[in-house]
């Protein structure tokens, strides 16, 4: 099982750029906060309130990422010229 995980996060490294990286990186940290919640909320209801506002606070925070990379990737990277290789 530890050796799937290991490819698989091999895999996922070399195939994902550095943007995926972070936007999977807010996402898994979004899950992981909402569980951390639920746990929470077990116990003390209006703490495990705060902490699913902290989590929709890095969700806003992913949504914001995801705007200004697509917007800087349509507007300015896109209209770059693209270098040619070197043999």
């Amino acid at each position: 099982m530890f050796e799937s995980i290991r490819n698989s996060l091999i895999t996922w490294n070399a195939k994902t750029g550095e943007r995926q990286k972070l936007q999977h990186a807010y996402l898994v940290l979004v899950i992981i906060i909402v569980f951390i919640a639920g746990i929470v909320s077990l116990t003390n209801a209006d703490k495990g309130h705060s902490v699913v506002i902290m989590a929709l606070i890095i969700a806003g925070i992913f949504l914001a990422n995801a705007l200004a990379w697509n917007l800087l990737q349509s507007a300015i990277l896109s209209r770059l010229p693209k270098q040619s290789r070197r043999k």
